[in-house]
């Protein structure tokens, strides 16, 4: 039999495709709010660092990195409390209510441990590290990080918070109330950023402190509509107020499945953080080009945590039924709807790109060439064009291994591949050879793709169909066949 492209691609739009179990209408019904949510939260990033923009071009320069650092320094945190949905989505699939109540309450106390604990240690050591790492940077762009970073700290603890909440509903698929809540948390902190930044109504300006005092307060606001949410729902479905006792077996399930899961996303970022504090050794319009380039790069890879939510989910809940094959088509059919968008925002990245850049000019530069900074900004987005679609795939393979509780040998991979590959390499261009940004990206683009690479072989080993998060029933009796 020949092989033909043209019906291989007319596969990729059948009915099967669309309305079987894990086909694209239920990855995209659970996906949308999703989406909208982490559009809400990168709109609320955007629109935060426009307006540092408008205020100082310095500011926006160390916004970015300071703000990736932060992300860098709550992401173990953050991303095990994020497994709370893979919980409560295999709970939900196995039809156990009161496993996913539990499973959820574990998220909160968990949460409420790192509130305590992070708040107090997060803003000294942070700084700390900031300082160590800006070497040869300019001290007033650094100055700048550690106050946006220390402003920013409180929202680690209540992140978390507000994650093991949601958790409820994004892992019994009712991600619809999700987006709304945090397209509501949109609408709190943009006027919030607007009346801190630049002072108004009798407040003073704090410029990029009171854009890291604002994201706090908006957070704050989020965890208490997330909480109220959750306690009020409808007890005769799922009593939610009824199992709130500290369960300590579930805490330690979430651990061990969570934990490597969040430690992958520290090692990862971490690596990547350190990357971009280096960049401020080869000049400010460097550093401003790449941190201007990767807010426009937050419009352009919006959706792909909230697919890569969405395909953990998705993934975990025909674990929880035992039906392995519709488990296994989620992810390649998740990244056909991505890289519908990601194609078109990478084309306007080849377009308009100067356009683009323009939006985040200031006539308060402080001495940064900003036409400079543009023409590196226009290469950076042509290498990030290619750089996004293999990110795309990488996140979504990850999103099915966690969705099936395989978070081990991910974190093994993304020790080797961020640490040993990606950092080494960037240290050599920058410090060695004071290469531009763009070939930095250029590298880091190459290290995304072998991480890729890596996550496609651990997934077609199909190891991850023999790990078991919770207790499972026994697989139904007949599967169908892949396609």
């Amino acid at each position: 039999m020949t092989f033909s492209l043209k019906k291989h691609i007319a596969g990729y739009f059948s009915y099967r495709q669309f309305n079987e179990p894990g086909g694209y209408k239920e990855i995209w019904q659970v996906a949308w709010p999703l989406v909208i949510m982490n559009a809400s939260n990168t709109m609320m990033m955007v629109i935060n660092r426009w307006f540092l923009s408008k205020q100082s071009t310095a500011d926006v320069a160390a916004a970015v990195p300071a703000g990736q650092f932060f992300f860098t320094m709550m992401s173990f945190f953050l991303i095990t409390t994020t497994f709370t949905a893979t919980l409560v989505a295999q709970n939900y699939g196995k039809e156990d209510k009161i496993g996913c109540i539990k499973s959820a309450w574990g998220g909160f106390y968990f949460g409420l441990i790192v509130a305590g604990t992070v708040g107090i240690f997060l803003p000294t050591f942070g700084s700390w590290i900031i300082h160590a790492m800006s070497n040869g940077a300019d001290p007033n762009i650094v100055s700048r990080q550690v106050e946006y970073f220390v402003a920013l700290s409180p929202c680690a603890g209540l992140a978390c918070l507000e994650t093991a909440f949601l958790s409820f509903f994004i892992g019994r698929g009712q991600t619809k109330i999700v987006g709304a809540l945090k397209v509501g948390s949109c609408l709190v902190s943009v006027p919030l950023n607007y009346l801190f930044i630049f002072g108004v109504l009798g407040v003073p300006a704090l410029g990029i402190v009171g854009a890291g005092l604002a994201s706090t307060l908006a957070s704050l606001l989020s965890v208490i509509a997330a909480a109220l949410c959750y306690f009020l729902y409808n007890q005769n479905d799922y009593p939610t107020r009824q199992y709130r006792g500290f369960d300590g077996q579930r805490i330690m399930r979430l651990l061990k499945f969570g934990a490597p899961a969040g430690l992958q996303t520290c090692v990862r970022n971490s690596a990547f953080a350190i990357v971009l504090m280096m960049v401020g050794q080869l000049g400010r319009e460097q550093w401003a080009a790449l941190s201007i380039a990767m807010i426009i790069n937050m419009i352009g890879g919006m959706p792909i945590i909230g697919m890569l939510d969405a395909t953990s989910v998705v993934t975990g809940k025909y674990i929880g039924k035992r039906q392995l094959i519709p488990a296994e088509r989620v992810v390649w059919r998740a990244l056909r709807i991505l890289y519908v968008y990601m194609l078109v925002a990478g084309i306007m990245y080849l377009i308009i790109p100067e356009t683009m850049f323009r939006l985040f000019s200031s006539s308060n530069t402080e001495g940064i060439d900003f036409a400079s900074a543009v023409h590196q900004g226009r290469l950076i987005l042509a290498v990030m064009f290619v750089g996004n679609l293999l990110d795309g795939l990488r996140f979504l393979l990850m999103g099915g291994l966690r969705g099936a509780g395989d978070t081990r040998i991910p974190l093994l991979f993304s020790i080797g591949t961020a640490w040993l590959l990606q950092l080494p390499g960037s240290w050599f261009l920058i410090v060695k050879l004071q290469a531009p940004a763009w070939c930095i990206w250029g590298w880091i683009t190459f290290y995304v793709l072998i991480d890729a690479l890596l996550l496609a072989w651990r997934r077609s080993s199909g190891a991850w169909k023999k790990i078991h998060v919770i207790t499972l029933p026994p697989p139904p009796p007949e599967m169908d066949e892949a396609d």
